[in-house]
């Protein structure tokens, strides 16, 4: 399938309380021509932050820009907030989405460069650079089956290639809900999309000369119990998922019971807190019992 460089792209942007990063990376959709922006609200603020853009938003739709603001009124956590964007989306009859990261902006030119690259594939990612300024990275992981390590790029057979969330670029063949499997709340839905599409015989295309510039850290403080819980939630939650075979099953839970205590006790002398110890224990129990907490910090 063939799509111009001219082509109507939607944008979606999940919200989480950043109101200024996020209207830079609106900004950043907008300078490269995109016309169709649907932000989903996952603030579980009241709809305080989502309100503070709302004037600059109608402000660029005096230069065409159709904006739409989904308000859950909770998070709703990032595979069911996507799904519930792309559920909008469609809507605009759009011949591509781009999913991007609120923390995250588009270089010029990347725009172009990502639907040329859906020739290639239905999906396409970009490469990614941090807001420093430090070099060029891929957007793409290497997740080991069986422990959940993240290893390096060109891994063996036992590892899924997978597509990161932070920016996606879709056709809409594919940009249909449910795109992404909403068991996972905030960690581990990328992989298991990454796995989805090798059982379907979809590859995604990396575009090398695509950027985005990526903050990091706009919406899940790295440390802290929520980022901790639902990491160690997903990679539970793909142990299971990534099991082909109930023997499978078991060798992958019994090598997480050793990867990650191991990577909670680092990570406690890291942060010189019992946190990362607490967010395990929070969510070991909480699958035992077949319950999902969102744990979302309260707002200010």
């Amino acid at each position: 399938m063939h799509i111009e460089a001219s082509a109507n792209v939607a944008g979606l942007v999940l919200h989480f309380r950043t109101d200024m990063q996020t209207m830079e990376c609106v900004r950043s959709m907008v300078d490269e021509g995109i016309r169709i922006v649907v932000i989903v609200d996952n603030s579980n603020d009241e709809g305080r932050s989502a309100g503070r853009m709302r004037p600059a938003l109608e402000r660029m739709s005096g230069i065409g820009l159709v904006f739409e603001i989904v308000s859950p009124g909770r998070n709703l956590g990032f595979a069911r907030g996507v799904n519930a964007g792309l559920m909008r989306v469609v809507a605009y009859r759009p011949d591509a989405v781009l999913l991007i990261n609120s923390d995250a902006k588009l270089e010029s030119g990347s725009l172009a460069n990502l639907l040329r690259a859906l020739d290639r594939a239905p999906l396409a990612i970009p490469q990614v650079r941090g807001a420093a300024g430090a070099a060029e990275g891929s957007l793409s992981g290497w997740y080991h089956r069986a422990s959940g390590l993240q290893l390096g790029a060109g891994s063996s057979s036992h590892c899924v290639h997978y597509p990161s969330g932070c920016c996606l670029m879709l056709r809409t063949d594919i940009a249909r809900a449910p795109l992404l499997d909403e068991d996972f709340f905030f960690y581990g839905e990328d992989v298991e999309l990454g796995h989805e599409l090798g059982v379907r015989g979809i590859g995604f295309a990396e575009c090398s000369d695509a950027v985005i510039i990526h903050a990091g850290a706009g919406s899940a403080r790295n440390g802290s119990l929520f980022y901790e819980y639902h990491i160690n939630r997903g990679h539970w939650l793909l142990a299971v998922k990534l099991a082909g075979r109930p023997l499978e099953r078991v060798l992958y839970i019994a090598l997480r019971c050793v990867t990650l205590p191991l990577r909670a006790s680092i990570r406690c002398l890291r942060f010189r807190s019992l946190t990362p110890w607490r967010g395990l224990a929070a969510a070991s129990l909480d699958l035992i019992r077949g319950r999902c907490r969102d744990l979302t910090p309260p707002a200010a």
